[in-house]
């Protein structure tokens, strides 16, 4: 069989399509897709490196991650930057929220530990790449180098989705950490609606205490919308899940699984 690293996160906007451009440009890959793909709906040939992201794919990963051809990498990043990021396709809206953050984080904590699960932190990974580079072959050894993280801007052929998501190609770098201090009324919204984020960001080691907080004081609320919606009618999020453990089970037949594993939510 062939060997299935996918790429998945705590929400869209936190990297993954960087990473995954890192990866198939500095290391060897058989095949991988242009942009993103579901993790069920990936193939190859024997003894291929099949390198694949997408970020929502979280919530599968429990019902799957038995499979011993798939390896899992996990994007945490700090969910204020998540928030107030925006897609290249919808400039005039944030794209996440605080809702689907905590939904796919929730997910990824069940298999923190697993031998085929690493955990990446998006602000290490681009204040530091290589040394992001190193835990990744560190974990998996059996990833064959091509060209340093550090340089991954010099080789990459990026497909235009993938332009379009990161606004370009450029050396990775820490210039999008931190910017949510630019956006505060965003914040101060988003606590309004889901409460507040302190034991998430304590949680991930992004602060120690609420002290953070004292800068919103006095800030008031941004009530732009989000593309993702703040809240899912009940309707929709049992139709999801049925639809969630379908592709489960189709994988797990395809596969050979035996055991049967409850799906979550699809968004």
């Amino acid at each position: 069989m062939f060997k299935h690293i996918h790429i998945v996160a705590c929400s869209p906007r936190s990297g993954t399509t960087l990473l995954h451009e890192a990866m198939v440009t500095c290391f060897r890959t058989n095949k991988h897709y242009d942009h993103e793909i579901r993790f069920h709906l990936v193939t190859a040939k024997n003894n291929d490196v099949v390198i694949t992201k997408r970020p929502k794919d979280t919530l599968y990963m429990p019902g799957v991650i038995d499979d011993p051809n798939l390896y899992v990498i996990y994007v945490t990043r700090d969910p204020r930057d998540v928030i107030v990021s925006r897609h290249g396709k919808s400039e005039d809206m944030y794209y996440s929220n605080i809702r689907l953050w905590r939904e796919l984080h929730a997910c990824a904590r069940s298999l923190f530990g697993h031998d085929r699960f690493l955990n990446i932190r998006y602000e290490d990974f681009v204040n530091n790449p290589d040394a992001t580079q190193s835990q990744i072959t560190a974990k998996f050894p059996w990833l064959e180098k091509q060209h340093k993280f550090s340089e991954y801007h010099e080789h990459a052929q990026v497909s235009e989705k993938s332009k379009v998501a990161m606004r370009g190609v450029r050396p990775i770098g820490p210039t999008s950490v931190g910017v949510w201090r630019k956006h505060l009324g965003r914040i101060v919204q988003q606590q309004a609606i889901h409460g507040t984020m302190t034991p998430d960001l304590v949680g991930c080691g992004y602060e120690s205490s609420p002290d953070w907080e004292v800068v919103l004081d006095g800030v008031l609320p941004d009530k732009s919308n989000s593309w993702y919606p703040e809240k899912k009618p009940f309707w929709q999020r049992i139709s999801q899940s049925i639809d969630a453990s379908r592709k489960i089970a189709i994988y797990r037949r395809k596969k050979g699984l035996s055991r049967i594993s409850r799906a979550t939510n699809d968004r």
